[in-house]
């Protein structure tokens, strides 16, 4: 329950900036542009930084020591887990 209580009060806080960008007031709906603008470049930075060093730590380089596929979890792929709902299925 707690965590639909959390996603809902980030969707309503979104539909707030939404409303704050719909206004006629220009302070307002500069604010809000801005302040989308910053969510979206920081989530853009975040998946970013997370893609790389996913392809840096599973690169193909004879040097490099591999990890094993099913011993440890990526954050995106726990991420990606979360987010279908998946179970944890052994390989």
């Amino acid at each position: 329950m707690r965590g639909k209580l959390s996603g809902w009060a980030i969707f309503l806080a979104v539909l707030l900036l939404l409303s704050f960008a719909a206004t006629p007031s220009f302070k307002y709906s500069r604010t809000a542009d801005l302040s989308l603008m910053a969510v979206r470049f920081s989530l853009v930075i975040l998946l970013s930084v997370l893609v790389v060093r996913e392809k840096w730590k599973h690169r193909d380089d004879p040097d490099h020591p591999q990890t094993t596929p099913g011993a440890n979890d990526t954050i995106l792929q726990r991420f990606r887990r979360w987010y279908y709902d998946d179970r944890k299925t052994p390989n």
